[in-house]
């Protein structure tokens, strides 16, 4: 058996107009971010009672879609699936632009960029900030390497070693969540299952974005991968949005049954918040789409379905960060640390977050034409 490989030449492509709105976008950011920069902190809708919020919220996101794209990445290569083997290089990249906006969330959440050095020369290896930022650098070593290796290097045996490294950094995303875990002043962050929540979140997103780029590509008139070969990868983002949401069960009847003060009020914070019935019934209108066999093979249904798990996970890390400063378990005589009020992300901040989403738009699209995204056709 013979194998050979595809035209890798798109035919027709509208990617030009969307590099173009991306672009665009990227500029109203930084519009925002300039507006930020010279009226502090206090252009936003942060402040001493809600020091994190959307901007937070996006890290966390991005940071797990790093994650999770490295471990699918890695996946044809470990298991010698050399059909998925443009899906490892896609995921790569997309790995490695995630990065790049997630430190960008960080940066622009600080207030003055001339912060950031602080988080390295007043480090203390104590404390889960500093293992996240160590994180993030191994992630850009690691993803940059293995996105090198899957462009130049033709055989899997050579890859298997930095594919296997690429794994083993993506599980490492739980570490990222032991920055909120072990805040013992809130609640809702307080929890031994919040790395587990962390990953099971990054591989839902890693998934549902690589569905959506694989449709979307399709149309584009690039040769990638058809819905029968995507149905395994639908499946697992279907599964990983599934036990999310049974994540958030369990953390609701757990919470519910203690029947403790800060633990009802941090169920009645959830049930009362919008982002959570978003969370809901976007996970579980994600699920059926991707799993019902009369959407799962179409590939319109199939982008729904992916889209609507995005839209489940961005929820998800909103009401995430939203929930930490909802109830708080340490009190201080006269002194309110509980937020007044809910947090709503302000216009800069929106005008912020649409500029990096932008960016990251721009920089996958600016790579789609040097993938080499054909894969290789059995005959």
């Amino acid at each position: 058996m013979t194998t050979t490989t595809v035209n890798e030449t798109p035919k027709k492509s509208n990617l030009p107009v969307w590099l173009v709105v991306s672009g665009l976008l990227f500029l109203l950011g930084v519009f925002a971010w300039i507006i930020q920069l010279r009226q502090g902190v206090g252009a936003t809708s942060l402040h001493n009672l809600n020091a994190w919020g959307a901007y937070i919220a996006g890290f966390i996101f991005f940071m797990g879609l790093s994650a999770g794209m490295l471990v699918l990445g890695s996946l044809p290569i470990l298991f010698n699936l050399p059909r998925f083997r443009p899906y490892a290089k896609l995921a790569a990249f997309v790995a490695l632009a995630s990065l790049v906006v997630g430190g960008l969330f960080i940066l622009v959440d600080l207030g003055h960029p001339d912060r950031l050095w602080r988080l390295v020369r007043f480090g203390n290896l104590g404390s889960p900030m500093l293992w996240d930022l160590l994180l993030t650098v191994a992630y850009l070593i690691v993803a940059t390497v293995f996105l090198r290796r899957l462009m130049t290097v033709k055989s899997d045996d050579a890859l298997k070693p930095i594919a296997l490294l690429a794994f083993f950094a993506g599980l490492a995303d739980g570490l990222t969540a032991f920055v909120f875990a072990t805040q013992v002043g809130r609640e809702f962050w307080f929890s031994a299952v919040q790395p587990i929540a962390f990953f099971v979140a990054a591989l839902a997103s890693a998934g549902a974005l690589l569905l959506l780029l694989m449709v979307g590509l399709k149309a584009a008139g690039y040769n990638v991968l058809e819905c029968c070969d995507l149905a395994p990868l639908a499946g697992l983002t279907a599964a990983t949005v599934g036990l999310g949401l049974l994540l958030n069960v369990s953390e609701l009847v757990t919470h519910w049954f203690s029947r403790s003060t800060n633990a009802l009020e941090i169920v009645n914070a959830m049930l009362g918040s919008p982002l959570f019935w978003v969370e809901v019934i976007a996970g579980i209108a994600a699920i059926l789409l991707l799993l019902l066999p009369a959407t799962r093979l179409q590939s319109g249904w199939m982008a729904a379905g992916a889209v609507l798990a995005l839209i489940y996970l961005a929820a998800k890390r909103l009401l995430f960060v939203n929930m930490g400063f909802a109830v708080q378990n340490i009190n201080y005589a006269g002194v309110q640390i509980a937020p007044v009020g809910g947090y709503t992300p302000g216009l800069v901040e929106l005008g912020v977050i649409l500029g990096l989403i932008g960016l990251f738009a721009f920089l996958l699209i600016l790579g789609f034409n040097n993938l080499r995204l054909a894969p290789t056709a059995r005959s």
